[in-house]
């Protein structure tokens, strides 16, 4: 567990994330054409299975990665005896809140190798975004979310996302503003708490 200042995109993962496959696959494609230029079952492995291996890599292996280092992530919290009962999956992130000890604990998707455990009172401040834009009967929006800041790090957790605009007033926006709401609340409260200690 990290208490360092807070990386919420570790560039050597990202970069080997997306471009070791592209070495593969081009290596591939090379040994294909260099090697077995008439065709033949080599041809087909070279030519096709490697490009097709690196783009399910693409597709599915950060998220299994993600998914395991979730699954660590709670194992972790558990040993350190951390409150991991108000937690938070969001799309590009996890968020974990122990108001007892006043404990913030941040997985990242693109930094999943490093867990962060920071006390509550590093977070400088913390707001709801309910991400309202146009006018008249066009305003709505297509994201809420809730937004913290570490060590001058934003964090942007989404508690609704859609691929269209929707009314302020939905039943599912309104509840995407509930549980941002709910979350800031949560933080200031363990922010409070850390102050205390």
């Amino acid at each position: 567990m990290k208490t360092d200042h807070v990386k919420k995109v570790n560039y050597v993962y990202l970069l080997a994330y997306i471009l070791v496959p592209a070495a593969l696959a081009a290596l591939g494609l090379w040994i294909g054409y260099t090697f077995y230029h008439d065709g033949g079952v080599g041809a087909v492995i070279f030519d096709m299975c490697v490009p097709i291996l690196a783009i399910l890599w693409w597709v599915f292996g950060g998220r299994i990665i993600y998914s395991i280092a979730k699954k660590r992530m709670l194992k972790k919290l558990d040993e350190a005896e951390i409150d991991r009962r108000q937690i938070f999956y969001s799309d590009g992130c996890v968020v974990s809140m122990d108001i007892r000890q006043a404990k913030v604990a941040m997985l990242f998707f693109w930094n999943p190798f490093a867990l962060y455990v920071l006390p509550a009172g590093r977070v400088t401040r913390a707001w709801t975004d309910d991400g309202a834009g146009g006018v008249g009967i066009l305003r709505g929006t297509s994201r809420v979310s809730f937004l913290f800041e570490v060590d001058g790090v934003k964090i942007r957790v989404n508690t609704f996302v859609s691929n269209q605009r929707w009314k302020l007033n939905d039943d599912k926006v309104l509840e995407g503003i509930s549980k941002a709401d709910l979350w800031v609340q949560v933080l200031e409260q363990a922010r409070q708490q850390g102050a205390e200690v």
